[in-house]
């Protein structure tokens, strides 16, 4: 089967970097697209990665928080894919700074940081990429059982009124998305024992990606539009 091409945001640490790892792993002849804040930021790992055995792993500077970073990111992203199809764009990206706030005490500012991260970020770069999504594609934006309203899950509220907003992007993202025959899915990766799922977490990042990529890799034009979690299973809105 021939290499598939994916973009991953955020994806020095974390969950964007385990996805690196296996996607890597997969296949020799896949390529990918990493996606980080900052070019001087924590990236010993990844470059790691994109030195040995010969990885086609593209490291490009690309601050979701950040329009113009998106579009200047975007210039170069175009000049990689060069024409060709972009199979799986996945928004890993996200913010959750400030999780003891409650609806009593959001700031403003605080919730302004987490809408242009977590919304608008993921928002801006798929407009600056459609034209390469084409049958087939993938997009998944990463959301979370905090923003969803059936799960009941009361607390980070600055970070789940922002997930929240995500899932609604990836409804309207996915009805764009028909007429090329493309998908975009949110997703819930599961409380995961990384640097933002802090103490108490449950699963690896090795679990989390590895239902995630099953998922993404099965999922169905006609699936377009759901919220899964990370092991393939439907996620109230």
């Amino acid at each position: 089967m021939p290499g598939k091409t994916y973009l991953i945001t955020g994806a020095n640490r974390g969950l964007g970097l385990e996805f690196v790892q296996q996607i890597i792993s997969a296949s020799p002849d896949n390529t990918v697209i990493a996606c980080v804040r900052s070019l001087q930021g924590e990236l010993d790992t990844l470059k790691s990665l994109a030195s040995s055995n010969n990885a086609k792993i593209h490291i490009v500077e690309c601050d979701t928080s950040s329009v113009d970073s998106i579009k200047k990111a975007s210039a170069e992203i175009s000049k990689l894919l060069s024409g060709q199809q972009l199979n799986y764009l996945l928004n890993n990206a996200g913010i959750n700074s400030v999780s003891s706030q409650t609806a009593l005490t959001i700031s403003p500012a605080d919730l302004h940081t987490h809408i242009d991260t977590n919304v608008i970020g993921p928002s801006e770069l798929f407009k600056a990429l459609y034209e390469y999504l084409g049958p087939g594609s993938v997009v998944l934006n990463m959301s979370s059982g905090l923003g969803s309203s059936g799960k009941g899950i009361v607390k980070c509220a600055t970070y789940a009124v922002s997930k929240a907003a995500l899932n609604m992007l990836t409804v309207h993202q996915a009805d764009a998305l028909k007429e090329k025959k493309a998908v975009a899915i949110v997703m819930d990766p599961g409380w995961v024992k990384t640097r933002m799922g802090g103490e108490g977490a449950i699963l690896t990042p090795e679990e989390s990606i590895k239902g995630m990529l099953k998922t993404l890799h099965s999922v169905t034009v006609q699936e377009s539009g759901r919220f899964y979690q990370y092991d393939g299973q439907i996620v109230p809105w």
